[in-house]
C-alpha cells in the first residue's frame, strides 16, 4: 500500500479560499467575493486559480481587469488541459470586461 503525503495546512487555507470566493460567486453575492477574492490575493498572490476568480468577481462589480497580467499569470501552468480550461476563462473574463452595459 502506498502511502499518503501529508498536505501542507497552507494548500489546505488555499483550497478553502478559492472554495469560499466560489460560494460568494454562486450565491451571487459579487462584491464580497470580489472583496474576499482581492484579500487572499494577498496571502497567494501567485495562485492562478484564485487570480482568475478575482478577475471574475471584477468584472461583475465593474471593476477594471488587467487581461494581460492574468495571462502571464497563468502562463506557467504545465498542465495542458488546465491551460486550455484557464484560456477559455480567460477570453470569458474579457468578453465580461468588456461587455457594454445594457
Amino acid at each position: 500500500m502506498r502511502r499518503r503525503t501529508p498536505r501542507e495546512p497552507r494548500d489546505d487555507e488555499l483550497t478553502m479560499a478559492v472554495g469560499l470566493v466560489w460560494g460568494h460567486l454562486h450565491a451571487q453575492q459579487p462584491e464580497d467575493a470580489y472583496l474576499l477574492a482581492t484579500g487572499c490575493q494577498s496571502l497567494w498572490p501567485d495562485d492562478p486559480g484564485l487570480a482568475l476568480l478575482a478577475a471574475y468577481a471584477a468584472t461583475e462589480v465593474d471593476e477594471p481587469v488587467d487581461v494581460a497580467a492574468l495571462r502571464r499569470c497563468t502562463a506557467g501552468t504545465v498542465d495542458t488541459g488546465a491551460a486550455a480550461d484557464m484560456a477559455s476563462f480567460i477570453a470569458l473574463i474579457e468578453r465580461r470586461s468588456t461587455a457594454s452595459p445594457t
